[in-house]
């Protein structure tokens, strides 16, 4: 492994210690806090983190399984801290996000969620994501979101111009 891989993987580990400290207990009465994500592995070669997420009561739908939407959001949670992680110091708000369900997850399971970043560019950061229930080892989703780099310092700028010079 070169320094250059060694040095992005400790990079993308010190990033994801800090998203969960900042959702799990800076945003704790949030959704992002809510869901209760835990770090369950990245890598910096492969462009993937994934987080476990807890399949709790509150968050079943009337069936009794995992509700979509909450899926949803752990895939937004987990896509977002690679995007906000290859965005560097711009904004990366979610342009997209498409998941197509597979099978129910059950109460009480855990719900591993990897993030891949597809590609990389200087305006938009294209994902994929899976989701695999920690009991059963089966694949229960799976989706693609597109990013965008937004480069809040030259935001900023153009933003304090006075109107009449654009």
């Amino acid at each position: 492994m070169t320094d250059r891989t060694s040095g992005g993987q400790q990079k993308l580990e010190a990033h994801v210690a800090k998203t969960l400290q900042e959702n799990n207990i800076q945003q704790k009465d949030l959704i992002n806090g809510m869901m209760q994500a835990d770090d369950a592995g990245c890598c910096f070669a492969d462009k993937t983190i994934t987080f476990a997420f807890p399949v709790q009561p509150w968050q079943a739908n009337r069936a009794g399984h995992l509700h979509g939407g909450i899926i949803c959001t752990a895939f937004d949670i987990t896509i977002a801290a690679l995007a906000r992680f290859f965005a560097g110091k711009n904004y990366a708000p979610t342009i997209s996000l498409d998941v197509k369900f597979i099978r129910p997850v059950k109460v009480g399971d855990r719900m591993l969620v990897t993030a891949k970043a597809v590609a990389t560019g200087r305006r938009i950061t294209q994902l994929t994501c899976e989701a695999y229930s920690e009991q059963t080892g089966k694949l229960v989703a799976s989706g693609a979101s597109v990013y965008m780099n937004v480069d809040t310092t030259k935001e900023h700028q153009n933003s304090e111009q006075d109107p009449s010079d654009q």
